[in-house]
């Protein structure tokens, strides 16, 4: 692979193997400050079974009000920490009649959100074919896992707020669709008690699935849609004072004489920093980079590289892909924000690029086409304007495939995102969306 010597064009491929979304400028931390009640409903429904008009009732029972109100609390748990400041109570029951009063009516001042799912269990579409086979072919005695016994779960999430008198204001609406499939023999798909044992584990494994997805999304929607159509009511304190909502910047504080400056990191010291927050965006159409900003599953990326896509996928230095959805976008800033599984993400430390100057050295780093990690020593050349955003530009093309990766600064810091190429006079050059820009779309992310 030839490597032009000049300093400017140097690049390092390295095969790596070891505020303007809310009224009032929330602050990256905010939360809304109401308490909320959570209600969820299950109504299971049982194909090809007679379970629920045997003594298997009363177990299913149980089951079903224990695995509810565990993943009722695993919601409020997650919500509390993400969005709602107040408590948030799970009220008991899992029949959609237990809590329909409490529906009706809500508590004023507070948040009611509802959760009804709906379970389709049965045998899967091939297990007719398997029972043939298993007939015609006198192989009885040896339990082959032929089966399928399946579950669909539906839910629909509905977030109302409730104001002082009792007027419910819908604020958002929205479902999920989570699925799985559990493998048997013969005689398993015969016995009710085996039965029983492939509900709980589908029963668990979908509702696992599906927090992780609430979770992923609706913390962001609930904020958006909250200030959006009740702004009046949460700037107004639970005690019924104003609240005065901060639009400022909290001003810096002046370094001590006696705290240490931020040392420039080497080359090998910022890759190994930073690599394992950024990965590579696969879609059936293109391929792509991006980075982590937030530990509870939020990431970066190029509107291009995921718009329009069936299905995305990440890939990381080490582990398998993962599934990533888009959950918001900006079309100006060419920026994607992916919700993807909150499970040990590193994060990576965003910086400030209203203290870029041109001249300043910067670092590319990406998932080129073909070359994997690829690292690029750049350097701003100039500000220039791009339909009304500013944009830095570099002086170094980067491969295909970098869009959506981070520019860091000397110290291992998001000082942009690499978002577009294009052809100068003279030369491809690569252009960048200062970081600063981009928080403003989404600071209400970040941890």
């Amino acid at each position: 692979m030839h490597l032009p010597c000049c300093r400017h064009t140097l690049c390092l491929v390295l095969c790596v193997l070891a505020a303007t979304l809310f009224p009032g400028n929330l602050l990256a931390d905010e939360r809304i400050n109401r308490p909320a009640y959570l209600s969820i409903s299950v109504d299971p429904q049982l194909y090809d079974s007679n379970l629920w008009a045997t003594s298997y009732q009363e177990t299913l029972d149980q089951f079903y009000s224990t695995e509810t109100e565990d993943f009722g609390y695993g919601l409020a748990e997650g919500l509390e920490k993400t969005v709602i400041r107040g408590q948030i109570k799970v009220l008991p029951g899992y029949r959609i009649e237990d809590q329909k009063t409490f529906r009706q009516e809500g508590e004023p001042d507070s948040f009611l959100l509802t959760l009804d799912l709906r379970y389709t269990y049965g045998l899967g579409n091939s297990s007719p074919l398997a029972a043939m086979a298993t007939f015609g072919t006198c192989f009885l005695a040896s339990p082959v896992n032929m089966f399928s016994y399946s579950a669909h779960l539906e839910g629909h999430v509905a977030v109302y707020y409730v104001d002082k008198d009792r007027k419910k204001i819908r604020v958002i609406g929205k479902g999920y669709i989570s699925e799985s499939v559990q493998k048997g023999n013969f005689f398993d798909a015969q016995e009710m008690a085996q039965e029983v044992k492939w509900i709980r584990h589908l029963t668990r494994d979908t509702l696992a699935d599906m927090k992780s997805q609430i979770l992923a999304e609706l913390p962001l929607q609930i904020l958006q849609r909250s200030w959006r159509k009740v702004a009046d009511e949460l700037n107004r304190t639970p005690t019924g004072k104003r609240q005065q909502m901060n639009t400022r910047k909290t001003p810096r504080k002046a370094r001590s004489l006696t705290e240490a400056a931020p040392k420039a990191l080497a080359l090998p010291d910022m890759i190994r920093q930073a690599s394992p927050s950024v990965f590579k965006v696969l879609t059936e159409k293109s391929t792509g980079s991006g980075f982590i900003i937030s530990d509870r599953g939020y990431a970066v990326t190029s509107l291009h590289v995921v718009e329009g896509a069936d299905e995305i996928k990440i890939q990381f230095l080490q582990g398998s892909p993962l599934k990533a959805r888009m959950i918001l976008s900006d079309e100006k800033l060419d920026i994607a924000v992916l919700a993807i599984p909150p499970e040990n993400l590193a994060v990576l430390q965003l910086g400030e690029s209203s203290s870029t100057n041109v001249g300043d050295s910067s670092i590319a780093i990406g998932y080129g086409e073909e070359v994997g990690l690829s690292v690029t020593p750049t350097t701003i050349v100039r500000v220039e304007e791009y339909q009304g955003v500013p944009l830095l530009r570099i002086d170094t093309e980067l491969a295909a495939g970098n869009s959506g990766g981070p520019l860091l600064d000397n110290f291992g810091r998001v000082m942009a995102i690499n978002i577009r190429r294009a052809d100068g006079q003279k030369e491809k050059v690569s252009f960048a969306i200062p970081i600063d820009e981009a928080k403003r779309f989404f600071s209400h992310l970040l941890d």
